[in-house]
């Protein structure tokens, strides 16, 4: 037994030694078994924890760089997609400047004389056109002039009129508390009005006359009717004054509606009585509809195509808000439940809701029940008004709304008896109070003071001049001793500010308003607009080329002539003198017809002939076609693991753990909007023949391809620039994964040197030990064999 058993005080001292000793020694193998110092919270919680913490984060990481690889190979896919598509356009341009090279235009030959014609049809000549000596002539100017002697537009001195001058018109009201001492600013001049309340516009137009004082350059005058003040520019050139109220006045307040665009939840929208849009539009055609029903609608429109923010203001001040339906707008809900009506047949009394009886609403079909039901409901006056029944024939489902919006406005129950496949008793189930939609907010206009602006009286008109157009305003006279020339000044800044340089306006001899072309040309000058009937039938005018006399006494070297120098045949047939006969040189790759009449119309008749087209552009059209469309072949191939950045696809790529650092990578104009890489956002169209005739068409798709290669090639230094970017960021993940680790391990790793030297220790003092424990057990059995 234990209690037995007496150890000395060495043998003790000696066992307890050796089992620590053995202890130390497990810590030891241990640390030299698993490498580490640290290997359980036990052993140093601090180290342990931190040092689990950085090997997470570290694992976080590693299983970023697969991202980041994956990444890497979608941007080079991208790159090796811009790569082919670049050297596609290239040989698309090596293959317009062969047709530009190639000159294998067809020619023909004629034996002309002074009254010969040549008829052209195809080729370049779709509408034809009849080629023959001209007589020597010095052209006409097109040129259009008022039907009279110029006169000022007419004036009024009513507000709702326009004066000579620009005019600013503000509205008297009690609401606007004019109590004297207001400071309002005309023009950027401020001025302040003398003190004492201001019973009417009639005052009111007396203290503003008073506070400007003389030579203000304003005519000050009031009118009772429309009870407004009218402030009018002098200058009959500047527009109408900007009056602003800065203190002591109650201005008035527009109406407004606003709210944020959501396609999803617009529907059939109708802004003051004017349908918009059937819903689903996107946001730049919302607000276009929006802007074309404006004036109908009365109403004006600011959009913000960031925010998607849409406010409708009212026409004037003091008005409601603009009304608007059709919006799914944020709010309470309304109950609703459909039931599919299969049956026929109903009779008196077997249908019911909330305890009113429908009566016969029974009939040979589905259909047929439906609408009879609808009918029913609809001419209850104690069911319609609590609910709306409508039916859908195509699908046989009649659906009932309660029209109390909001939660708790359950349809009551519905009995159905007399009907096959009978739908029995139903309970229509409660909806949530609210929906999500869009938040409309409106606030009416107040009353008060306001103001409008008048421009000036004057005459109106358009004038177009071959493809340029310029909106003419021809304000009155200023009565000074250059009034004529002052206007005209006016008049043609007006032209020149519209790109309009070749057309000068003039006054004539009768004072008649006249616009002329500056050359003879064929070109057609016109005038339209509101005040064209100021030309009478003079409103359009077409000018001829002047025709200079032939160089030549020769009748082919004429021809030659007339046909090289003229604009409608030059660039689209070429001619020459072939040894006495006219050559014909067809400059298109589509066949042209020429009926050829030697002796002048209406003698002889005339022979027909055909050149052919240049066959090579024709098929180096054909070529440069099958070539674009290569091009959006490899761009549909530059995928990677399904993600294509070429076709317009984003790709994200995280950086961090905490998914707080990322790049997003797309294909992007110049603009930085999205854009896929397809011929057709690059503007390269697909050629005809025809595209290829002119030297100066090919040249410019020429520069079309050129501009191509631009934008691919800065696309291509956008990914370069991603990739860089990923890949540095590769780089950096992979080192602070490595720091990571490596102060982890600082944290736990045992020193093995160390460690084997402690156990060689730990070793040596348990031999010691147990030496010592043997000559302690000797000294006891020596003293038990004393005692025997």
């Amino acid at each position: 037994m234990g209690s037995d058993i007496s150890l000395s005080k060495a043998v003790r001292s000696n066992l307890l030694s050796l089992q620590n000793t053995a202890e130390m020694m497990n810590k030891t193998q241990n640390r030299l078994a698993t490498g580490n110092k640290v290997n359980s919270a036990l052993d140093n919680p601090s180290n342990f924890f931190t040092a689990s913490a950085l090997n997470s984060r570290a694992a976080d990481m590693s299983n970023l760089l697969d991202s980041m690889a994956s990444g890497i190979k979608v941007i080079e896919a991208a790159d090796k997609g811009i790569t082919a598509i670049t050297k596609n356009i290239e040989s698309m341009q090596s293959t317009l400047r062969q047709a530009r090279q190639d000159k294998s235009f067809q020619t023909d030959n004629y034996e002309v004389g002074k009254d010969s014609t040549l008829k052209l049809s195809g080729g370049q000549f779709p509408e034809g056109y009849e080629v023959k000596l001209q007589s020597a002539t010095g052209g006409e100017k097109a040129t259009v002039s008022f039907d009279a002697a110029y006169g000022d537009a007419a004036t009024s001195a009513a507000a709702t009129g326009q004066g000579a001058g620009a005019r600013a018109l503000i509205q008297f009201n009690a609401a606007g508390n004019w109590d004297g001492g207001e400071k309002i600013k005309i023009d950027g001049r401020e001025i302040t009005l003398a003190a004492g309340a201001i019973a009417d516009e009639t005052a009111l137009a007396a203290a503003i006359t008073t506070a400007l004082g003389a030579g203000s350059g304003y005519t000050v005058t009031q009118d009772t009717t429309t009870n407004q003040v009218i402030i009018e520019n002098n200058d009959k050139t500047k527009a109408s004054p900007v009056v602003e109220f800065v203190s002591g006045v109650n201005a008035a307040t527009y109406g407004e509606t606003s709210f944020t665009y959501n396609a999803t939840h617009a529907g059939t929208v109708t802004v003051g009585g004017q349908q918009i849009s059937n819903g689903g539009a996107s946001f730049t055609d919302f607000v276009k509809s929006l802007e074309d029903k404006a004036k109908d609608g009365g109403y004006t429109v600011v959009a913000d195509a960031t925010t998607q923010k849409i406010t409708l203001r009212s026409a004037e001040p003091n008005q409601n808000a603009p009304s608007i339906s059709g919006l799914n707008q944020t709010g309470a809900s309304n109950s609703s439940n459909s039931i599919v009506l299969t049956g026929a047949d109903a009779t008196a009394g077997t249908i019911q809701i909330d305890g009113v009886d429908l009566g016969a609403v029974g009939g040979a079909n589905a259909d047929a029940v439906g609408g009879n039901l609808v009918a029913a409901i609809t001419g209850n006056a104690t069911l319609n008004a609590r609910y709306s029944a409508t039916y859908d024939a195509a699908t046989d489902t009649f659906t009932l709304t309660n029209k109390t919006a909001g939660e708790g406005q359950a349809a009551a129950t519905i009995g159905f008896t007399g009907l096959t496949a009978n739908p029995g008793v139903t309970t229509f189930t409660n909806t949530p109070a609210d929906t999500t939609g869009i938040t409309v907010t409106s606030t009416n206009g107040t009353n008060g003071a306001h103001v409008k602006t008048v421009e000036a009286a004057s005459h109106k008109f358009t004038v177009t001049y071959g493809d340029k157009s310029a909106d003419i305003n021809v304000v009155g006279r200023d009565g000074s001793p250059y009034d004529k020339t002052n206007q005209l000044d006016l008049i043609n800044n007006q032209l020149k500010a519209a790109g309009i340089n070749d057309v000068t306006a003039s006054f004539d001899a009768d004072d008649k308003l006249v616009f002329t072309a500056n050359n003879p040309e064929g070109k057609t000058l016109a005038v339209s607009g509101k005040n064209v009937a100021l030309f009478g039938t003079d409103n359009v005018s077409t000018g001829k080329e002047a025709v200079s006399a032939y160089k030549s006494s020769n009748t082919v070297d004429q021809f030659v002539e007339e046909i090289n120098r003229n604009a409608a045949t030059a660039g689209k047939i070429r001619a020459s003198n072939d040894n006495g006969k006219l050559r014909i040189e067809n400059l298109s790759t589509q066949q042209l017809d020429v009926e050829f009449d030697k002796d002048g119309a209406g003698v002889g008749a005339p022979t027909q002939h055909k050149i052919a087209g240049n066959v090579i552009r024709d098929n180096l059209a054909k070529q440069f076609n099958d070539l674009r469309d290569q091009l959006d072949k490899f761009a549909d191939d530059s995928s990677f693991n399904g993600i294509n950045l070429l076709r317009g696809d984003k790709l994200t790529i995280t950086f961090n753990e905490s998914g707080s650092s990322s790049i997003q990578i797309q294909a992007k104009d110049k603009n930085g909007n999205e854009r896929p890489i397809t011929a057709a956002n690059l503007n390269l169209e697909s050629l005809v023949g025809q595209d290829l005739d002119n030297d100066t068409d090919i040249d410019a798709l020429l520069g079309k391809l050129s501009t191509a290669l631009s934008e691919l090639r800065s696309q291509a230094s956008t990914f370069g620039s991603n990739l860089s970017s990923v890949e540095n960021r590769q780089t950096f993940t992979k080192n602070m994964i490595n720091t990571l680790e490596t102060g982890a391990a600082n944290l736990t790793l045992a020193d093995t040197n160390e460690e084997a030297a402690n156990l060689l220790a730990l070793q040596t003092r348990q031999q010691l030990s147990s030496s010592a424990l043997s000559m302690a057990s000797q000294q006891d059995q020596a003293v038990l064999q004393l005692l025997r």
